[in-house]
């Protein structure tokens, strides 16, 4: 973006070199329009800055929760004894009880892991809703 800028820059230098006057209408016109290109390099460059520390926190964001993942979930592929531990799928215990915030009154409502895998609705004790939405595939 300093290219832009730096051109920017240059033709105010011609401009001054040309020594431009504003009283004149040709002249500021053309003034007018170097300050106009000016200011917009500046905020562009000041734009592309911003974009690029968000790209940058974005990466953080990314890495950060690639490591969560890897520490919530594992590695899948590993099957060393470290990884592994005890586990075993056979020993899931599904009537773990889980809670979660109605999305329609916000109040805390402890479900079980088995009632959320099955195809049953479930309502939401306090305000009778459904407490999640349907959501179809879309078939083609």
């Amino acid at each position: 973006m300093a290219n832009i800028t730096d051109r920017a820059a240059y033709l105010r230098g011609l401009a001054e070199g040309m020594k431009l006057d504003r009283e004149d209408n040709q002249q500021r016109l053309l003034l007018e329009m170097l300050d106009l290109m000016d200011e917009m390099a500046h905020q562009l460059a000041d734009a592309n800055a911003e974009l690029a520390e968000l790209q940058e926190y974005v990466e953080d964001i990314d890495t950060d929760l690639t490591d969560m993942e890897e520490i919530l979930f594992g590695d899948d592929d590993c099957d060393c004894e470290d990884c592994m531990g005890d586990y075993d799928e056979d020993d899931e215990d599904d009537d773990q009880e889980l809670s979660f915030d109605c999305p329609n009154c916000g109040k805390t409502v402890l479900l079980r892991a088995s009632d959320i895998e099955s195809e049953e609705d479930i309502v939401c004790k306090h305000c009778k809703t459904p407490f999640f939405a349907d959501v179809e595939d879309d078939e083609e």
